[in-house]
């Protein structure tokens, strides 16, 4: 087979189309000359709606979702992405019977796209708030039990500093939060460590202790701290989804000790866990600050384990700029944070430095 053909061809198509593209975006904004191609090529410029309808296939790899997403028929949205094919001379899309898949050229436009329509969306923020306050709608992302701590005061806080700024505030685990952040469906989030730096600005706020938590009475947990190996003889609940980072660290700390963990019962949230602790199912493994209430009424105690932390990352897409509002919240969301640590509502919380260090400051609340 000749040197030309085969497996390599697509890679030099999308490196010829990548450079297309950037020749394309260097150019004057209007084509010089009398010709008629000049003239049409004004006539015709690439849309921000097309780029978005593509790109919005592109993420989902399916026309139905997408339409469903952007809220448009779906006839329509294969149209304008056919009409962009034919305007760049390339196929970007395989169609086939599950939906469809990028080719070489897709991938290409999908990654410019998306910087695109990120940088035309915060261009549209600032022209808005006419270079004063900051406005707008900003998506954030916290795992439930997070966003039940922390929700509330900071949309308290924002609205006395911010006013002109909503906040619209959505809940999954951080897997799913890791995707929607990608996706551009989320532009600020508390992500639990260890997550990927290349693929997130990731900005450290703190670490807080594991903890078994357990009903005050419960004799097992009459101690200062839980030895890691005591928790195969532990009935446990555990908390959220199977690939999250409280039950990766759980399955670590069980190939350390040689333990074998048979939890009682798996929930997705710390919220339906502290249900089932306060009804004698069994302690449940999470930090103390969801069940922070309970501890300082006495109902229910924390103790750590062994020094299993757990460490949160406020997280934005790399490569995808923000708004103003955007910027201002997040910068909101450390203030906070640090306001919670200090006065003690962040049970158990000791800040971390830009580096991922620990700082000094520690959270005064009992964990117990």
């Amino acid at each position: 087979m000749d040197a030309s053909s085969g497996a390599g061809r697509p890679g030099r198509r999308a490196a010829l189309f990548s450079a297309s593209i950037a020749r394309a975006s260097a150019r004057s904004p209007r084509p010089s000359g009398d010709s008629p191609d000049a003239e049409s090529a004004w006539r015709n410029p690439l849309e921000l709606r097309q780029l978005r309808y593509f790109a919005t296939v592109g993420r989902q790899r399916h026309f139905g979702r997408a339409a469903a997403l952007l809220r448009v028929a779906q006839p329509a949205l294969s149209r304008q992405v056919a009409k962009l094919e034919a305007e760049l001379g390339v196929q970007l899309l395989e169609r086939h019977a599950r939906g469809v898949a990028l080719t070489a050229e897709g991938e290409v436009l999908l990654s410019r796209a998306e910087a695109v329509l990120a940088e035309a969306g915060a261009l549209l923020d600032e022209a808005r708030s006419q270079w004063k306050e900051p406005q707008g709608t900003v998506t954030l992302g916290f795992s439930p039990s997070v966003a039940e701590l922390f929700g509330g005061r900071l949309a308290a806080l924002s609205l006395r500093r911010y006013p002109h700024v909503r906040l619209r505030i959505t809940t999954a685990a951080s897997p799913v939060l890791e995707s929607w952040i990608h996706e551009g469906r989320v532009e600020v989030a508390i992500l639990n460590g260890p997550t990927d730096p290349s693929r997130f600005l990731l900005t450290p706020l703190l670490e807080e202790p594991v903890c078994i938590i357990g009903l005050r009475a419960d004799p097992r947990l009459a101690t200062d701290r839980i030895d890691l190996a005591a928790l195969g003889r532990l009935p446990l609940v555990v908390t959220g989804p199977p690939d999250g980072p409280m039950q990766r660290m759980l399955m670590a700390a069980q190939a350390q000790t040689g333990q074998v963990l048979s939890p009682l019962a798996q929930v997705d949230t710390a919220v339906v866990g502290r249900q089932l602790v306060l009804a004698g199912v069994g302690p449940m493994v999470e930090v103390a600050a969801v069940v922070r209430a309970e501890v300082a009424s006495g109902t229910l105690q924390a103790v750590p384990i062994g020094d299993l932390r757990v460490q949160r990352f406020l997280a934005r897409a790399r490569g995808r700029a923000g708004s103003d509002a955007v910027s201002r919240v997040a910068g909101l969301m450390r203030d906070c944070v640090a306001e919670m640590i200090a006065d003690g509502s962040w049970p158990g919380a000791r800040a971390l430095d830009r580096g991922g260090a620990v700082e000094e400051h520690q959270s005064q609340q009992g964990l117990s």
